[in-house]
């Protein structure tokens, strides 16, 4: 032992053992020894959970990657999407979950801040559980969590508001608010009704020309408007609420009219993902235990004297070592304040 030091007491090795033992446990070292052969060994130990710390890490290890198995075999994710008043049965579950509300917080600058879930958990049709859920904050609920994952647009069915004027009377303006598949009356001698056919938030030019979109987020929204007199189609095409000035009017015929896309609304709905993970409670466990034995390892490591005593005409020889795997200068200064207590009651 690197720490170590001898010194020779006028005493017996019984009484040496005694006076050794005493100034050990002043020090708050558990003491034990052993006589054979002639020579006593005298072994102090403090901080005895300290040995321990490398043991309890590899233990949180395996718990974790059993945790980490376990949840590969049974954790299941399911995505739902609710849009407000809609209630879903959870998959395997033996309940359902209904959306009571969703809203979408924006920074000044018109990027999204938080989304936001008011969510009711129902159980044979009562309610049993609520709270609303956003980013990092879930429900739990019979082992399941519920987070919010995403959000969209009902695009199916928005409400358009298309804009029409005159080519040849520029005071003219009438804006009409129409649905897919609706229909509205122009002031027209002729009977004139225009309406919309279909609607794409991101329109694009897909495989053989025909339109499609590129996502269901509205960065190019356009929708497909029709007039007709009578029975006639009297012009078709495609109107760009980025591009107003785009005309993409197929006309079978001179018409007066000229049509913009002037905004469009969609009810939104909410992406809640449903998790049920076994293996969370164990990973949680092997991270407690792995961090616990790290702090002992480090900040409590165990401290050791060692002592052996020989008896030598009447007197007796004391031979001391020491052992520390951290902070070796503080148990130095221990170390040879027992020494020297040893010394002082010769």
């Amino acid at each position: 032992m690197k720490i170590r030091d001898k010194l020779k007491r006028n005493a017996g090795s019984a009484a040496s053992l005694a006076e050794v033992a005493r100034a050990l446990g002043q020090a708050r070292y558990k003491v034990r020894s052993e006589i054979r052969e002639g020579r006593t060994s005298v072994l102090g130990r403090k901080r005895i959970l300290g040995i321990f710390g490398s043991d309890i890490v590899h233990l949180g290890l395996l718990v974790v990657i059993a945790g980490g198995i376990l949840s590969g075999l049974t954790g299941t994710r399911t995505d739902l999407s609710l849009r407000e008043g809609e209630t879903l049965a959870v998959p395997g579950a033996g309940f359902e979950i209904r959306l009571d509300k969703f809203s979408t917080e924006l920074y000044p600058d018109g990027n999204v801040k938080d989304w936001k879930s008011a969510l009711t958990v129902l159980e044979s049709g009562r309610p049993v559980a609520e709270k609303t859920i956003e980013v990092n904050h879930p429900l739990q609920h019979r082992g399941y969590r519920f987070y919010q994952s995403s959000y969209g647009w009902n695009w199916d069915n928005p409400s358009l508001t298309v804009e029409v004027r005159k080519k040849s009377d520029p005071a003219y303006l009438k804006t009409l608010k129409l649905r897919v598949g609706e229909r509205a009356a122009l002031d027209d001698p002729a009977g004139t009704v225009v309406g919309v056919a279909r609607f794409i938030p991101d329109f694009v030019l897909g495989e053989g020309n025909a339109p499609e979109t590129r996502s269901l987020q509205p960065n190019n929204p356009a929708a497909l408007v029709e007039g007709f007199t009578g029975a006639e189609k009297v012009f078709s095409g495609w109107i760009f609420a980025n591009f107003p000035d785009m005309d993409q009017m197929h006309k079978t015929q001179e018409s007066d009219w000229a049509l913009k896309l002037k905004s469009y609304e969609a009810g939104q709905f909410s992406v809640v993902e449903a998790t049920r993970d076994k293996g969370v409670p164990l990973i949680w466990l092997g991270c407690i235990l792995l961090m616990a034995g790290l702090g002992l390892a480090f900040y409590w490591p165990t401290w050791e004297v060692r002592a052996v005593l020989e008896d030598v005409q009447n007197k007796t020889d004391v031979t001391l070592g020491g052992l520390a795997s951290k902070n070796r200068e503080a148990f130095q200064a221990e170390f040879e304040a027992v020494a020297a207590s040893l010394r002082s009651s010769k």
